[in-house]
């Protein structure tokens, strides 16, 4: 008969209770494969039962985790049925959980509890779907859900997890925070508009009562949304003056952008005003760019130089002024808008209607509160304010500390400055840079500007007016009779008798050769 020897571990010894000295006994072939079964089926229920064990502490600590977590959890299977609800669950649908275990889901919204199931959805769309939802049951509480399938071998949802969120406290917070922001910006708004008021020095400078009037002008129209048209000569300072506008408007804090209508191309103008929309253009960037009255959106556009805007564009422009809507180059759809517009001028728009070049209807548009700025020889007593307003600005740039002499206003006012404003600028830059003298003297004003250029007629009024008569009339007979040779031909020129012209010639002490 065969034997074999079964060897004895310390695990099968510590069941049978043998002998610790027995290493292995020796035993027939049938009891041999008895014993091997016997080990085999020991050490797996041995393992079965630690797993269940490990099982069991992870239930455990699932289920505390659940409970201390701040989100609600339920598990449902295949028919609907609740498996299982942590504590924060039932606290925010206010179901009980002995309501819910064992029953179906769906019962929460016969019962009115809430308007929608994600486990339902989630079983209907066989994937995750999250949503936000209101507890009608529980004072409408905001919640946001989000349901999990989970699938068997054969593709099948054999359950779904759903975790659900209280959004309440946090919606509330957000509309807190949204109205304290919108509340923090009108007051930063209102705190930027009173400072710039105490900080914004007045840049249209001038004193002149034309002036004053003008800004009187601008602080009735600037609160307004109305279309200004400004006129004036080259140099004026239109500009500066659609600037101070804008600043002075609800809408300072808002953009501010120039356009110079001159300065752009006809082909391009369009495109730079209106924007463009994808594909417009043929090898372009497949890209959509906004035009300048769209970057200007909820602040102001200034259109310098409106009367180079070429005639097509005008009726576009015209629209945009009407109906406060562009229509982007290529683009379907127009896009509102909410732009102030400021147009500005240095020509004879009536001339340019007649000539066909101007829209009379665009400029009845534009013309809605019409500001005219008048040259700088028309308000010459601001040049001594603007003189020393441009001394204290490129001093301050250049570092340096020049001051005028009595003869250098005298000069500034007795030029026609022809630039206006910009000239007497650019003058005054030019007389900080080219010296390091401390006094610009008449001297120095005048050989940049030359001498006096404008009333070169005005009446000398240290002389008296019977003075000045009598040497025009003293001129205009010894011309007359250098002219004509006799006084007789002499007073028939001058309109006079011929004894008149011989007495005053005489009175004079006129010598000529009467022939």
């Amino acid at each position: 008969m065969n034997t074999k020897k079964f060897k004895i571990d310390e695990f099968f010894k510590k069941q049978v209770n043998c002998i610790p000295e027995i290493d292995s006994i020796e035993t027939d072939e049938p009891t041999f494969n008895i014993l091997t079964a016997y080990s085999k089926i020991v050490k797996n229920q041995n393992e079965e039962i630690n797993n269940l064990k490990q099982y069991k502490e992870r239930e455990i600590s699932a289920f505390s985790i659940g409970d201390a977590i701040a989100d609600g959890i339920c598990l449902v299977d295949k028919n609907h049925k609740v498996l299982a609800v942590n504590k924060v669950y039932s606290d925010i649908t206010g179901v009980k959980e002995e309501d819910l275990l064992g029953n179906d889901i769906r019962t929460l919204i016969e019962r009115g509890y809430t308007k929608k199931i994600v486990s339902m959805m989630v079983m209907e769309q066989k994937k995750t779907v999250t949503i936000l939802s209101t507890i009608t049951s529980n004072n409408d509480k905001k919640v946001l859900i989000s349901g999990t399938p989970f699938f068997d071998r054969k593709g099948e949802i054999k359950q779904v997890l759903t975790v659900m969120r209280d959004m309440t406290e946090l919606i509330k917070l957000k509309e807190k925070l949204e109205k304290l922001e919108k509340e923090s910006e009108k007051y930063l708004n209102e705190l930027n508009y009173f400072r710039n008021k105490g900080r914004r020095k007045d840049e249209f400078i001038g004193e002149n009562s034309d002036i004053l009037k003008l800004k009187e002008l601008i602080n009735y129209i600037a609160r307004t949304d109305a279309t200004i048209l400004i006129s004036g000569e080259t140099g004026t300072g239109k500009e500066i003056l659609a600037r101070e506008i804008h600043n002075r408007s609800d809408r300072s804090n808002a953009p501010y952008i120039k356009v110079n209508c001159a300065a752009i191309p006809d082909s391009l103008i369009e495109s730079e005003l209106f924007g463009y929309a994808k594909g417009a253009f043929t090898g372009a960037q497949n890209i959509e760019k906004p035009g300048m009255f769209e970057m200007a959106n909820n602040g102001t556009i200034l259109l310098d130089e409106i009367s180079e805007m070429p005639i097509h564009l005008q009726s576009k422009l015209l629209r945009v002024l009407q109906e406060k809507e562009i229509i982007k180059v290529g683009a379907t759809k127009s896009t509102k808008l909410d732009v102030r517009v400021i147009a500005a001028t240095n020509q004879d728009l009536h001339l340019l209607i007649k000539q066909g070049k101007f829209r009379d209807d665009l400029y009845y548009r534009l013309n809605v509160v019409p500001v005219r700025i008048p040259p700088l020889r028309e308000r010459k007593d601001d040049i001594p304010i603007l003189a020393y307003s441009f001394l204290e600005k490129f001093n301050r740039k250049y570092r340096k500390e020049k001051i005028f002499d009595n003869p250098a206003i005298e000069a500034l006012e007795d030029y026609e400055w022809p630039g206006n404003v910009r000239e007497l600028e650019n003058v005054m830059e030019r007389l900080l840079v080219i010296d390091n003298d401390k006094y610009i003297t008449g001297k120095k004003i005048s050989a940049i500007i030359g001498k006096k250029k404008s009333n070169e007629n005005t009446a000398d009024y240290s002389v008296t007016l019977k003075e000045v008569v009598d040497n025009l009339e003293k001129e205009m007979i010894e011309t007359a009779l250098i002219k004509h040779g006799s006084t007789y031909k002499a007073a028939r020129a001058l309109g006079l008798t011929q004894p008149t012209v011989f007495r005053k010639a005489k009175a004079f002490g006129i010598k000529y050769s009467n022939s």
